[in-house]
């Protein structure tokens, strides 16, 4: 660990160098391309006694101030102090040093040496919201807290506000990899899908984050899911050395023989399916053609479904219209089928929706009614 954080200093020193190098009237142009002094004819020009101005006086005062309790070590008085000036915005390569100085030191602070250091940044970007170099700080100590999901938030925030410098992709990258090693380390797979979802609509493409989701839903037996997120890769990403081993193991989970456990209700079986990501009691229903839900059911996922048609279907109350949709795919136990359809009994509210044939047919199935299983076996 402590390796990677000196390595995201270097990182950091090396960029905030080169950004130093790029701004306008840049302190390093300065030093490397002084031209000497050329002698010109002597003229002598009689001195003129200038008053300081009032306001000149009263705005470099603070400053004054505020560089003398920075090098006693109150960066939070400088700080104040110099956003206190009438122009803090005029002394900002002051504030460059600073802020040089304080990454330089970030991997030997304590607890509340890198609070303060926060707070410093923090207050420079109130009067600065974009400047490059806080952000990049403020990123850093946050690191350096161990705040590692908080570090890559502030430095996808600062790729969005300087695109052009694509270094800090390949910073995001190394961070996304290392914390979703030390997420998995934990086993902590909610953590891992969550943030994964976000890290994933900034990358992608990324086989290590799609590679990391897949393992925490198949260690969940969201096997649905793991098949959502390997269905959007190509063949070929699929036979990457750390897709493949996954892949493998979600095919060896769907192809078990499974024993799905049964509540019974009278004559009828009830079981618990996932549509859309949401719990539906079920009941099978042989007989029925499709799948259907009940409209109190529906309700709970009608904004993660899309709607198909309307059908005329037989019911035991006659002929009726049925409107159907369509659902990123229905999950029993770990057997799943991408996607899947079902109609809604608008005129039924309560009780179970029904399991039908549109799910059944893919599996030799059979109902233990001694032990209350459904068992599914693959085709």
């Amino acid at each position: 660990m402590r390796y990677l954080t000196w390595l995201l200093l270097v990182c950091s020193l090396t960029l905030n160098v080169y950004f130093e190098w790029q701004r306008p009237h840049s302190i390093l142009q300065r030093l490397f391309n002084a031209q000497p002094v050329q002698q010109t004819a002597s003229v002598d020009i009689p001195a003129i006694a200038v008053e300081p101005h009032a306001d000149t006086l009263q705005s470099h005062e603070p400053l004054a101030d505020a560089i003398r309790d920075f090098k006693q070590g109150n960066i939070l008085s400088a700080v104040n102090e110099w956003s206190d000036t009438d122009h803090p915005l005029q002394h900002l390569e002051q504030v460059y040093r600073w802020l040089e100085q304080l990454r330089g030191k970030l991997a030997h602070q304590n607890t509340q040496q890198l609070a303060d250091i926060l707070l410093f940044v923090q207050r420079v970007l109130s009067i600065s919201p974009t400047d490059f170099s806080a952000l990049q700080l403020e990123a850093d100590v946050y690191f350096a807290q161990g705040e590692y999901n908080e570090a890559i938030d502030r430095y996808i925030k600062l790729l969005h506000l300087y695109p052009e410098y694509t270094q800090l992709q390949d910073i995001i990258t190394n961070l996304i990899t290392q914390q979703l090693a030390h997420l998995k380390k934990q086993n902590n797979w909610h953590e891992t899908i969550a943030q994964g979802q976000i890290w994933l609509s900034e990358q992608p493409s990324s086989i290590p984050i799609i590679a990391a989701m897949v393992e925490a839903h198949l260690a969940l037996n969201n096997a649905l899911e793991a098949e959502l997120l390997l269905s959007q890769l190509s063949e070929q990403q699929r036979q990457h050395q750390a897709i493949a081993p996954l892949k493998k193991a979600l095919d060896n989970t769907t192809q078990q023989v499974e024993r799905i456990p049964l509540v019974r209700q009278g004559e009828h079986y009830v079981l618990k399916a996932k549509i859309a990501g949401q719990d539906i009691a079920l009941m099978i229903d042989t007989g029925a053609s499709v799948t259907a839900l009940t409209a109190a059911q529906f309700e709970q996922l009608a904004y993660d479904v899309s709607y198909i048609n309307s059908r005329r279907v037989s019911t035991a109350n006659g002929i009726t219209e049925v409107p159907f949709y369509q659902s990123t795919g229905i999950q029993i136990g770990t057997k799943q089928r991408t996607p899947f359809e079902f109609g809604v009994m608008e005129q039924s509210h309560y009780g179970p929706g029904l399991l039908g044939m549109n799910f059944l047919r893919h599996f030799d199935f059979e109902i233990d009614q001694q032990k209350a299983e459904l068992i599914l076996k693959p085709r």
